[in-house]
Order: C-alpha cells, then structure tokens, then sequence
C-alpha cells in the first residue's frame, strides 16, 4: 500500500543501490546482480547510475571485474546528497497544496504542517550518512531471486 510520501522509482534506485554497496568494501560489484537483486528493471538502473557516477557518488568499471562502487567513503555521503544527486526537487517555498494564485501559504494550517515535515525529512536525510543507515541494514533479510 502506497504512503502519503511517494518516492520515484528512479530515487529509490539511487538510494538502495548505495546502500547495497556502502559497506566499506572497495571493490566493483556486478550491476546486473544489483539490479536484479533489489528488483530493478537493469536499463533504469544503469541509466540511474549513470547519473550518480556523473554527480561523483559512484565509479564504475570495465570488464570481468567490473561495475560499481562508491566514489567516496561512506561515512561522508548523506542521504540527501544521493537524493540531490538523483534529481530531487529542492523543498518549495509554496507551502499549501492550493494553487498558489488561490493559497499563497501565509495562514495555511495545512502548508505549514507539509513545510513542517518536509523541514525535518531534509533535516534527517542531511544528518544521515550512508554508512549510518548501512549499519543497520541486514541484506541477509531480503527475498532474493
């Protein structure tokens, strides 16, 4: 069941994709096994990466031995700069839902709620290191193909 926040599939890719590959190990991981793995369509995925090697988050390389890593230590990779990296919108200064020629934000009970907790999603993506949230992750706890 989808939730109220809706993450686009070319984020998420960003986001899990290093994840997966934020435990601190150096070497070049296979694309194909990722993509499949966590369950991407390979061509989103390498489109996706593509964009992350471009914004210097990851290297990718060559050959039998080839494929992706991170480009930087992980502890120094925040959540937000995979999501600033894999297009995501800076925060709107429109608050309300409304159109803003009928709601400019100024006394919107609802704007400042969504301003709100869009001030503390950035605030938490900003504070959260990839390596952080890695520590945390199990892989042995996926359903994988």
């Amino acid at each position: 069941m989808p939730g109220l926040l809706n993450i686009p599939e070319s984020m998420s890719i960003a986001l899990h994709t290093c994840l997966w590959i934020a435990d601190g190990d150096r070497t070049f991981r296979p694309s194909p096994a990722i993509a499949r793995n966590l369950g991407f369509s390979y061509n989103h995925f390498a489109k996706v990466v593509q964009t992350l090697v471009r914004a210097g988050l990851l290297e990718t390389e060559r050959g039998p031995k080839g494929g992706i890593r991170l480009a930087r230590d992980p502890k120094h990779v925040t959540m937000l700069e995979i999501y600033e990296a894999a297009g995501g919108e800076p925060l709107p200064a429109h608050r309300c839902l409304l159109d803003p020629k009928i709601c400019a934000g100024r006394a919107c009970a609802l704007g400042h709620l969504i301003e709100s907790e869009n001030n503390r999603l950035h605030k938490t993506m900003q504070q959260t290191t990839l390596a952080g949230l890695a520590r945390s992750f199990d892989k042995s706890k996926l359903e994988i193909a």
